[in-house]
């Protein structure tokens, strides 16, 4: 699939940010705007995770594999 690469590299970015807020969470003197950062590119991520896992779906869903999946 086209798409499955860039959704496996997104979704560690992903859980590597995740895992990063959530240091800096626990962390003794959070830096807020750093923090505040992160859950964009969180977002940004989790965004860009839901149109690419759409595109593959629709994609899917339009090539026929000459079986009955």
């Amino acid at each position: 699939m086209p798409y499955s690469n860039r959704i496996r590299t997104l979704e560690e970015s992903y859980r590597l940010v995740e895992t990063q807020i959530e240091s800096l969470e626990n962390s003794e003197g959070k830096d807020e705007t750093k923090l505040m950062k992160l859950r964009e590119v969180k977002n940004k991520y989790l965004s860009e995770l839901r149109v690419l896992r759409k595109e593959q779906y629709d994609y899917h869903q339009q090539v026929d594999f000459g079986d009955d999946r």
